[in-house]
């Protein structure tokens, strides 16, 4: 048996003040994504000599990463967002000199951007299809930029958000069927499929072989969003139809605490699933947050299925690691144990991410150590009891 081993990154978006349309306008402590990835360098330089774990920092493009004018075939660029963002190399070249923390996720954006409203890979425009389609191959250039250069982890989320159940169908009273043999037959899951494989299929022959594909549903997602994942057995069932049609073990599993617990599934329990059915490639997403009162298993289970009205929306509070009432926690506890357990069985490195909302803070940057310190130590835990057991 392999020494289990941990790895930590927090998503970018929630280290800085917002300037969405949406969501805690106060949010985050920092104006820019340089300012912030600095400050996590610094912490960095606390941690590394303590425990040797480094926090690397993700991002979207437009958002926290720039997206370069000699990019052609974008076709778009959000020059609101600019002030803020960070060119990908120039940070690449910051890590180098050791001065900003480690690149972590490259993620195309499911939000923020005109008419993201009604989705991406879903979306009835071509032309924003098609700038979907654009973005995915990018993400996994810039990924493979990220690997061969040695400056963070790489990879890229794919995250549903609004492309799930069109929203306007909810609008309109459209109330459909869901079920895990109907949601198969729906357009959007269809086009998903269809999308994002041949996004990805492409990069692979435009030669992004390294990089993995990591599918972050939103089964008990944010209010507006009800996704065609609805729940881990579908996460796992279109995740496994996109590796056939790549032809290649490319997608992989990263659920979110908060969305697996919306849903009504204990997140330990939803990890359980995804590693037996092998989907699983180490990382997750971690988010503290309250277990949902509706199980969307039982209603997808029902014969001839549930109506889309009946799955209850949930908030995703974000809470850091470690937060929350006993019951969140020791969900938490036991999903940590588990995947170090996976880690020493098969010698791969256990991910956490998170991106909580620090802006319930006065100090960014000691909840997010604090939250660090944490998970650590309950790895560490796992990792001693492992060992133990195996002398």
């Amino acid at each position: 048996m392999a020494k289990a081993t941990l790895e930590l990154l927090v998503g970018g978006w929630h280290l800085l003040s917002q300037k969405m349309a949406f969501g805690n306008p106060t949010a985050g402590g920092f104006s820019t994504m340089l300012e912030a990835v600095m400050a996590v360098a610094d912490l960095n330089e606390q941690l590394k000599p303590q425990y040797g774990i480094e926090i690397a920092v993700s991002g979207h493009w437009w958002h926290e990463l720039l997206v370069p004018d000699d990019v052609p075939e974008i076709g778009y660029s959000a020059k609101w967002n600019n002030p803020r963002s960070i060119d990908l190399k120039d940070w690449a070249k910051g890590v180098k000199k050791g001065k900003y923390a480690p690149i972590g996720r490259v993620i195309p954006p499911g939000f923020g951007l005109p008419g993201a409203d009604d989705g991406a890979f879903i979306n009835p425009d071509p032309v924003r299809r098609k700038l979907a389609h654009d973005m995915m191959m990018y993400s996994f250039r810039m990924s493979e930029y990220v690997k061969g250069h040695g400056v963070g982890y790489g990879d890229v989320i794919y995250w549903t958000g609004p492309d799930g159940i069109r929203w306007k169908r909810l609008v309109q009273g459209d109330d459909i069927l869901l079920g895990h043999q109907l949601n198969p037959g729906l357009e959007e899951w269809k086009m998903i499929m269809n999308g994002v494989s041949g996004a990805v299929k492409a990069a692979r022959e435009d030669g992004c072989t390294e990089t993995i594909l990591l599918i972050e549903g939103k089964p008990g997602g944010d209010p507006s969003y009800l996704d065609v994942f609805t729940d881990t057995a579908l996460e796992i069932m279109g995740i496994k139809q996109i590796n056939e049609l790549v032809g290649a073990p490319i997608a992989q599993w990263q659920g979110e605490f908060c969305h697996s617990r919306g849903a009504g599934q204990r997140f330990s329990d939803a990890l359980k699933q995804v590693i037996e059915a092998d989907v699983f490639g180490g990382q997750i997403h971690f988010n503290s947050g309250g277990l949902g009162a509706v199980n969307f298993t039982e209603l997808l289970s029902a014969p001839g299925g549930t109506l889309a009205s009946k799955f209850p929306q949930y908030v995703d509070n974000d809470y850091c690691p470690g937060e929350g009432v006993g019951e969140w926690v020791d969900d938490q506890r036991e999903t940590i144990r588990i995947g170090a357990e996976w880690s020493a069985k098969t010698g791969r490195p256990f991910q956490i991410e998170f991106d909580a909302r620090f802006s319930r803070y006065a100090d960014t940057i000691g909840a997010l150590r604090k939250s660090a310190e944490w998970a650590i130590g309950v790895f560490n835990e796992a990792r001693e009891e492992l060992e133990q057991a195996a002398a």
